[in-house]
C-alpha cells in the first residue's frame, strides 16, 4: 500500500486572530479569533457594554495592547466582522437544542434544526472572506469609526453636459479599479488558478460584472440611499445613472435594498461573490464537472452560515439564491449596456469599456 495514502492529514491551521494577531483557537462569531477576543466580544454583546476611549478612538489593538482600550477593541472586533447576531444565537443554542430534542429533531413550531458550521465550512469561509477583504478597500479609518465625509462630485459651475462628463469620468475610474480588484479576488479563491487559462478567463468575463454589482450592493447605505465607493465618494442613484450605468442603475439599487433587507453581512457578500465566480453553467467552459465540484462546498458553507445566523428563518438562503438569479439578469442587461456605450460615446473607449472587454484577459494569468 502507498504509504502516502495511509498517513494522517496535517492538522488544521487557522490564520492568527484577526483582532489582535494572537494565536487563533478557531472560527468564532464569523471570524478567526483567539479565546481572549472571543470571550471579550461575547461578554460585551451579552451585557450590552458601553465603553469609552480616552484618546482619539484609534488605539492600536494587538496581543500586547488589547486590554488597554475596551472601546477600540470592541470596534475592531466589529470592523473585522464579528457578528453580534452569532453571539445571541450562541446564547440561545442550548435552549433551542433542548426544544428540538423534545420535538423529535425539529425546532419550535416544526422548524428545522439549528445549522452548525463544520470545520470544512469554517476553512472555506475563512479563505473566501480573506480574499474578499484583501480586495475590498475598507471604508473605515483604521479599525474604528467609518469615514462619513461625503465627497461632493458636483460643483456649482458643472451643469448639463459638463456634469454628466464629470460623473462619467468618476464612475468609470471607480469601475476600472474595481475590476482589477475582482481579478485579484478570483486569483485568491482556492483552486481557481489550477483551472485552465481558458476556463479562468471564461469564468472571470462571465462573473466580473455580477461581482462588481454585488460589491456596489454591499457598499449601499440604506440610511442615505447612496453608494459609498472605495475612495470615499458617496454617489446618489441619479449620479451613478449619469455616470454611465443608465437605466441599469435602478435595478442595481433595488437589488441592494433587497439584499440589505435580508441582513446580508460581509461574509455573505463574499460567499455570494465566490459562488458567482465558480459557476459551472457558464457558456464555453472546458471542465464543467470540476467547476461544479468546486462550487459545491462554497454553496454548502454559505447555506450553513446563513442558517446559523438566522436559525428561525430557514427560507433566507433560498431567497439569497433567487437574488443571484436576479443579479445574473441585471448583469446580462449590463453587458448590453456596455455595447450600447460604444454608440453613445464614439472615439476612444472609456476605461469601463476597456476593462470589461480586454482587461480580464490581460491580467488574469500571473
Amino acid at each position: 500500500m502507498d504509504q502516502g495514502l495511509s498517513s494522517p492529514p496535517p492538522p488544521r491551521v487557522y490564520r492568527p486572530c484577526v483582532v489582535c494577531n494572537d494565536r487563533s483557537s478557531g472560527y468564532h462569531y464569523g471570524v478567526s479569533s483567539c479565546e481572549g477576543c472571543k470571550g471579550f466580544f461575547r461578554r460585551s454583546v451579552q451585557k450590552n457594554m458601553q465603553y469609552t476611549c480616552h484618546k482619539d478612538q484609534t488605539c492600536p489593538i494587538n496581543k500586547v495592547t488589547r486590554n488597554r482600550c475596551q472601546f477600540c477593541r470592541l470596534q475592531k472586533c466589529l470592523a473585522m466582522g464579528m457578528s453580534k447576531e452569532a453571539v445571541r444565537n450562541d446564547r440561545n443554542k442550548k435552549r433551542k437544542l433542548a426544544q428540538m430534542a423534545d420535538s423529535g429533531g425539529c425546532g419550535p413550531g416544526g422548524s428545522p434544526p439549528v445549522e452548525e458550521l463544520t470545520e470544512d465550512d469554517q476553512l472555506t469561509i475563512q479563505d473566501v472572506l480573506e480574499a474578499h477583504r484583501a480586495t475590498t478597500p475598507a471604508l473605515t479609518n483604521g479599525h474604528s469609526s467609518p469615514i462619513t465625509t461625503q465627497v461632493e462630485v458636483r460643483s456649482p459651475d458643472q451643469k448639463g453636459s459638463e456634469q454628466v462628463g464629470f460623473l462619467w469620468e468618476k464612475v468609470t475610474e471607480l469601475s476600472s479599479a474595481a475590476i482589477v480588484k475582482i481579478v485579484d479576488f478570483a486569483k485568491k479563491i482556492p483552486g481557481f488558478l489550477t483551472l485552465s487559462t481558458s476556463d479562468q478567463i471564461t469564468l472571470l468575463k462571465a462573473a466580473c460584472l455580477e461581482i462588481m454589482i454585488l460589491r456596489i450592493c454591499e457598499r449601499y447605505s440604506v440610511e442615505r440611499d447612496m453608494v459609498h465607493f472605495a475612495d470615499g465618494t458617496w454617489l446618489r442613484q441619479e449620479e451613478v445613472e449619469q455616470g454611465g450605468f443608465g437605466p441599469l442603475t435602478a435595478k442595481i439599487f433595488h437589488l441592494a435594498r433587497q439584499l440589505h433587507s435580508l441582513r446580508c453581512d460581509q461574509t455573505e457578500f463574499a460567499m455570494l461573490g465566490s459562488v458567482c465566480l465558480i459557476s459551472g453553467d457558464r457558456s464555453g467552459l472546458e471542465d464543467v464537472d470540476r467547476i461544479e465540484q468546486m462550487q459545491e462546498p462554497l454553496l454548502e458553507a454559505l447555506k450553513h452560515y446563513v442558517r446559523s445566523r438566522r436559525p428561525d428563518q430557514p427560507q433566507v438562503f433560498a431567497k439569497m439564491l433567487m437574488k443571484l438569479t436576479d443579479l445574473r439578469s441585471i448583469s446580462v442587461k449590463g453587458a448590453e449596456r456596455v455595447l450600447h456605450l460604444k454608440l453613445e460615446i464614439p472615439g476612444t473607449l472609456p476605461p469601463l469599456v476597456i476593462e470589461m472587454l480586454d482587461r480580464v484577459e490581460n491580467v488574469c494569468i500571473p
